[in-house]
């Protein structure tokens, strides 16, 4: 590969609960119908672009105060099995050339941890639509610790040096209490907050997804706002190509899935 070829050719957002899987939801999933053709969707679209190697941006990978996180392990691995679908397995190459390139100064190494559900659920709708390919998984340092944006352009400048495709998806699930009974409990204001993000998204003002009210966030407790920022910057909040596809809340959590960057 020419590295004067490397670009960016797909931004895609995912969130990853675990009932979207057939296997865990057992009919559930059934409730969140939109969202999980959606997932099957976005998958079909990075697909098309025929993307060289993925990187995907959980918020449930280890995470250390001042620094991202890189998964190390030479295959990116795991199942489902604490979500009783211990059939359902992931099983991808870790992409050694991306991480080595990117871990300089700006991730740290994740080795000997489970395969959280965050990079699980994505991967599993990724991988059902055809992904086998080279994948580098990251995770984010602490809440408020700033360096969002300047990952993103890491990302691209690896990929411009790498050469080939890239493709990037943001895992984030959005307010985790819209109803009583929700894993955060519940909050009015939550829904608040989906409405904006969701916003945001639909016009293209990914920066400004940066701004939107920290109390808000911290009400709604999401987990979507530095995945997306990460991703988005990578494209430098370039919206080519972007669809919004669904967004659903019927379990108390806001799921949104959304293709934010195309190369068309």
């Amino acid at each position: 590969m020419d590295s004067s070829d490397g670009r960016i050719v797909f931004v895609g957002l995912m969130p990853h609960a675990p009932v979207l899987i057939p296997q865990v939801g057992q009919g559930r999933e059934r409730e969140a119908r939109e969202v999980v053709d959606a997932m099957t969707e976005l998958s079909r679209r990075m697909m098309k672009q025929r993307p060289d190697r993925l990187v995907l941006i959980s918020p449930h990978s280890p995470r250390q105060q001042g620094r991202f996180g890189i998964w190390s392990e030479t295959r990116i691995a795991g199942d489902l099995g604490r979500f009783r679908a211990q059939e359902v397995q992931i099983n991808l190459p870790m992409d050694a050339a991306f991480a080595g390139a990117l871990e300089e100064g700006i991730c740290w190494e994740i080795r000997g941890e489970v395969l959280d559900h965050g990079a699980s659920v994505p991967l599993y709708f990724l991988t059902e639509n055809g992904w086998d390919g080279p994948t580098t998984l990251l995770s984010l340092n602490y809440p408020g610790d700033g360096g969002l944006v300047e990952l993103g352009r890491a990302i691209a400048g690896v990929a411009g040096r790498l050469g080939g495709t890239t493709a990037v998806i943001a895992s984030g699930d959005m307010s985790h209490a819209l109803i009583p009974g929700a894993p955060a409990g519940f909050e009015p204001r939550a829904k608040e907050f989906d409405a904006r993000f969701v916003e945001l998204i639909k016009s293209r003002r990914y920066e400004e997804v940066q701004r939107i009210d920290p109390v808000l966030q911290e009400l709604a407790a999401e987990d979507v706002v530095d995945s997306s920022v990460i991703g988005a910057a990578s494209v430098d909040w370039s919206a080519q190509g972007a669809e919004f596809l669904a967004y659903q809340g019927p379990f108390g959590v806001g799921y949104s899935v959304a293709v934010l960057f195309a190369d068309e």
